[in-house]
């Protein structure tokens, strides 16, 4: 059964990779056919992500986690992005399990 403290390790990766503005630290993160949705309604792929990812975050970023969930071999975390005192964006990301390891398969951002 997938574990849920796999879960957040993982989702503590993509994290740490955003906190660091390391877009290689992604890898393992995301699922090759990994697909986020923006603000705006449109897609973006895996490719897209790596090469569009902030190298320069700001030094008060912070990320609040809210929730994770699992449900079967689906796992979600709830978190917003925090620039100082002034809220950046919320952001629901999902993931699946298989073959024994946590990966994240989309992500939902919001204003």
């Amino acid at each position: 059964m997938p574990d849920l403290d796999a879960l957040l390790a993982l989702d503590d990766r993509w994290n740490a990779a955003y906190h660091h503005g390391d877009p290689g630290a992604l890898e393992g993160v995301l699922a090759a056919d990994w697909l986020g949705f923006l603000p705006d309604g449109r897609s973006i792929g895996r490719a897209d992500l790596i090469t569009h990812f902030p190298v320069s975050p700001a030094p008060t970023l912070m990320i609040e986690r809210h929730a994770a969930r699992i449900h079967g071999h689906t796992g979600i975390t709830r978190l917003t992005l925090y620039e100082g005192p002034q809220r950046i964006q919320s952001v629901l990301r999902v993931y699946a399990h298989a073959d024994g390891q946590w990966q994240a398969v989309s992500a939902q951002v919001v204003p």
